[in-house]
Formats: structure tokens, C-alpha cells, sequence
């Protein structure tokens, strides 16, 4: 992101990367490129895509958290896309960077800078944005100059998204807003309505270029702008929208600083959340160990801010879009919001899960709010999908694990549909048999039999009850104490019938997956 939008001259206005080392608050430390800290800085951009070569520009400062990384060929691949930019700087998702990472650097005459743990992108971004714009003060003073001097200065100090917008509106004389994908509005100099912010989102999704435009019914033209070029799909960005037609010269240059600015503002907050993940991640970690004692997990709810007396749902979402870019987190939060925003985490490349307390709101409200926001980005999602599983409601944290696996099941059984829209509630799991029901019966008899076989023949040779103990199993969630008092044996009864499952069908009943496939077995006849 060229964080001062057309502006900077190509020559002096810049800084360098040793004035940078010496901001002790950054604390940045040189790893490769010792002889290279008097190249110039001319802007800075925040990217973990794999191959960020059409995101990023000469002499930009590079901030990433390594989240890409999967090995030499990846950094290798990685840093040659980088093309001719000022510096690397390194996160801390893997805590160090690798050493095939500096390698890479070293060969391509990179330098490769690292920040600490404690100190945020955001913190590193700010610090470049207020370097430059001193140095845009030196320059003649031209009326665009002096307006995105004011622009800019209005973030750094403090100042709100929505104070932006309203200065850009002012400085442009027509009203102006962001939006997401969704259509929400996000900030915006004056109300916009519902059939607006719908064609607008629309004309986002679809559009091959940007910027476009939307004509409405009354014949008044309202323009689109891209928010950044950060996320790898445009269901999961930000974008600009103003009224009238494109705007051109000087007035263009402040709707590219506006667009620069929110996608600082953007990635600030997407550092925040970062934190909350971290926490969510530890917790389902703490869940999926199996040795989740009630007061850790009721210390990271608490620490989460998330409470469950007056309603918690788990939302699971799948977006698969056949592209390298990871957009679910970002697509599951936007859904989330502004009826029932929840804590989100990366459950997989493509898969996130959320929780979330409904505060005043019903389950049945949320679905219905997620569904409507899901089919406006339907119009953009290509060839892809977005499937959802929503739990059902619990008021205590001791259910909390059964609620997670609940959603992960909904989410499995809207993924068997063929809409590239679909949602399933915990309610309706029930009715993933309708979907069984059109499969034909030789198919159905056969996955029985491949995963079920070798118990219903065990059970009828020895007079034993495995089928019986695997179903109680699954539909008591996995508890060994609820399933062996349903039984009415003893845990370690239960254990060893469930170990001899394993042994006789080659498949684990720890793993998610083999729990869904055991259950649709059982399903089918």
C-alpha cells in the first residue's frame, strides 16, 4: 500500500531504511542487507499472500507474519516476487524468522528486517505514514498537497474513519462512504439506503475493472473505488463509493489517499483481532485436548469478553474459492456484523469458526442475518461457495464443546448440498436425511457397508454391542461419561469398545471427520 496514494515524487521525498533502525520504539533489528540501509522508503504495505507481486511496489517497506511460509521454496518464490522493494520486515507467527527466509533474502539482495513481538505493523506503518507526510510538507504547496496533508494527519493523530470520509466529502463536495461487500455501511458523510447499498455492493462483486460506476433509478451515477489491494478476493475488501461520476486530477488523488488511509485504518484493526484470535485458537485447542477443565475455559471466555448467560451460538464457515488467499476469517466476521459480532479464528486454509453471544438477538435472527448477508456476496464468488453450520444456543460454558462440534457438523452437512449458498442450523441437522434420501440406494447401502460391515458381522458373531456403543458415542458428542451412563457400563467398558471400533474399522474417533462419516452410516439403510 503506498500509503500517500499518487502523491510522492519519484525522487527525494522518502526516507531511508537507517532512519528507520534508529526509531528506538521500533526496535527493528538487520538480519540480511548491512550495506543496503540507505535505500529509500517510499511507502509501506502489509501482505501474507504467497506470491504478493501484484500487491506491492518499488520501494515499499514489506510487513508480513510469515503466516505463507511453508518451506525454502516458498520463501524462495516469495522473495522473488517481491520484485525491487526497499526492505522485508518480518513478524512474529513463526516467533523467528526461518533461516531458508534470510537465505532467500541474502541471495536477492534484500534486506530482511525483524520486529519484536511486542511491537504492532500498525505501530511500524504509523511511523512511515508521519515520516512522509513532514517530508510532503517541504514540497509546493499545491491545494491537493494541503488536503491530504490534512487527511492523513487526521488518522495518525488519532482521528476516525468517519472523520476522513466527512473531510473527503467536504474537500469534494458530494457525499461519500465505505462500504463492505455486504453492503453495510462501515462510515459514511450522510445516510445511504438499502437498494443502494445493494447495487453498489453488486457492481463491487462483479465489475471486471475498478473503479466503476452504478447508475440509479432516479438517473444519478454513484462511483466505486477499491478499498487497497490487501485481501486476495473481493468478498472479503473494503470499498469506497461517493456520488457522481469519476473524479479526475487532483480530486482522483484524494479518493486514492482516502482508499490508502481506510486500508491502514483496516489492517489496524485486523492487528487488534489477531489478538482475540490467539486466544480463541488456545481455547478450542484447550477444547479438542479433551482435558478442558471448566475454569480455563471460563478464564478465556472471560478474557474474550464473551458470555454466555444470555445466549452463545458457534457459526463454522467454509469459503472455498478455488484461489491462494485465505478470505474466511474476514468473510465470517463481515457476516457476523452489526447484528451479532463474535471472536473468529482460522479453523483450516479455507474454514473459520466463530463464537457468538447473541445479546438480545434469537438464533433464528443471526441465521437469517448471516444468510441474507451470504447471497449478496454470491454475486462474486465465481465458481466458489460459502457453506455455514450455526450451532444451537447454550446459556452454559461447560456445553461449549458439544456447541463447537455441533456447528463443524451443520457445516459439514450444508457442504453435501449443491448450493453455493447454504446454511444449516443445529436444528436442522436432523434433516440431513432428506439429503441421504436422494442418494441412490445401492450408493447408500455400500458407504454402510464399507464403514459399518465388519461391526454389524463382529456384534452378530460375538453377541456384542459395538454399533449400539459407536451410535451413543456419536450422539453423545464423544463424552465417555455421558456415553457409559447411557449405556449403562463403566468408562473404561466404553473405552475398550471403542478402541476395539477403531481396530476394526481402521479409523479414529478422534478425528471430526470420521465421526461425520460414522454417523451418516448410521443414517443410511
Amino acid at each position: 500500500m503506498d500509503v500517500l496514494g499518487r502523491g510522492l515524487a519519484p525522487g527525494g521525498l522518502a526516507m531511508r531504511l537507517r532512519d528507520l533502525l534508529q526509531a528506538d520504539q521500533l526496535a527493528l533489528k538487520v538480519l540480511t542487507g548491512h550495506d543496503l540501509l540507505d535505500r529509500r522508503v517510499r511507502g509501506v504495505a502489509t501482505t501474507d499472500l504467497p506470491d504478493p507481486a501484484m500487491f506491492v511496489k518499488t520501494g515499499e517497506l514489506v510487513l508480513t507474519e510469515l503466516t505463507w511460509h511453508t518451506g525454502p521454496a516458498s520463501s524462495r518464490d516469495f522473495v522473488r516476487s517481491l520484485g525491487d522493494v526497499a526492505a522485508l520486515v518480518a513478524g512474529t507467527a513463526l516467533k523467528v524468522p526461518p533461516a531458508d527466509l534470510i537465505d532467500a533474502c541474502a541471495e536477492a539482495g534484500l534486506p530482511l528486517l525483524t520486529l519484536p513481538v511486542d511491537v504492532p505493523f500498525s505501530q511500524v506503518t504509523e511511523h512511515v505514514l508521519r515520516a512522509l507526510i513532514v517530508e510532503l510538507g517541504t514540497t509546493p504547496p499545491r491545494p491537493a498537497y494541503a488536503a491530504r496533508r490534512r487527511l492523513a494527519s487526521t488518522l495518525v493523530d488519532g482521528g476516525s474513519l468517519t472523520k476522513l470520509v466527512t473531510a473527503v466529502a467536504g474537500e469534494l463536495d458530494v457525499p461519500c462512504w465505505v462500504l463492505s461487500p455486504t453492503g453495510r455501511v462501515i462510515v459514511g458523510s450522510q445516510p445511504l439506503g438499502v437498494a443502494a447499498r445493494l447495487r453498489l455492493a453488486h457492481t463491487f462483486l462483479t465489475a471486471r475493472f475498478l473503479p466503476g460506476m452504478v447508475t440509479q433509478e432516479d438517473g444519478t451515477a454513484l462511483s466505486v473505488f477499491p478499498v487497497g489491494k490487501g485481501a486476495s478476493h473481493r468478498i472479503a475488501n473494503w470499498f469506497l463509493a461517493y456520488a457522481g461520476e469519476q473524479v479526475q486530477g487532483e480530486n482522483e488523488d484524494l479518493i486514492v489517499e482516502l482508499a490508502a488511509l481506510v486500508a491502514l485504518e483496516r489492517s489496524r484493526l485486523e492487528a487488534a483481532q489477531r489478538i482475540e484470535r490467539r486466544v480463541l485458537d488456545q481455547l478450542l485447542t484447550l477444547l479438542e485436548s479433551g482435558d478442558a477443565a471448566l475454569p480455563g475455559v471460563v478464564s478465556r471466555l472471560h478474557t474474550l469478553h464473551v458470555e454466555t448467560e444470555h445466549g452463545l451460538v458457534a457459526v463454522a464457515l467454509s469459503a472455498r474459492l478455488g484461489g491462494d488467499g485465505e478470505v474466511a476469517v474476514p468473510v465470517l466476521a463481515e457476516l457476523l456484523r452489526p447484528l451479532a459480532p463474535g471472536i473468529v479464528t482460522a479453523t483450516g486454509p479455507a474454514e473459520a469458526l466463530a463464537l457468538v453471544p447473541l445479546a438480545g438477538n434469537t438464533a433464528e435472527e443471526l441465521t437469517n442475518h448471516v444468510l441474507r448477508g451470504a447471497r449478496t456476496l454470491e454475486a462474486g464468488l465465481g465458481e466458489g461457495r460459502i457453506t455455514l453450520g450455526v450451532s444451537s444456543v447454550t446459556t452454559g460454558p461447560a456445553a461449549l464443546s458439544s456447541l463447537i462440534e455441533e456447528a463443524r457438523h451443520a457445516l459439514t452437512l450444508a457442504a453435501l448440498g449443491g448450493e453455493r449458498v447454504s446454511v444449516v442450523t443445529g436444528d436442522d441437522v436432523s434433516s440431513h436425511r432428506t439429503l441421504l434420501a436422494a442418494i441412490p440406494g445401492e450408493l447408500r447401502r455400500a458407504f454402510r457397508a464399507r464403514l459399518l460391515g465388519r461391526l454389524e458381522s463382529y456384534d452378530a458373531a460375538n453377541q456384542t454391542d459395538l454399533l449400539e456403543t459407536l451410535q451413543a458415542y456419536l450422539e453423545e458428542s464423544g463424552s465417555w461419561t455421558a456415553t457409559a451412563e447411557r449405556l449403562h457400563v463403566h468408562v473404561n467398558t466404553l473405552r475398550y469398545r471403542v478402541r476395539r471400533i477403531e481396530e476394526l474399522t481402521g479409523r479414529s474417533l478422534n478425528s471430526w471427520d470420521e465421526r461425520v462419516d460414522f454417523m451418516l452410516a448410521l443414517r443410511m439403510r
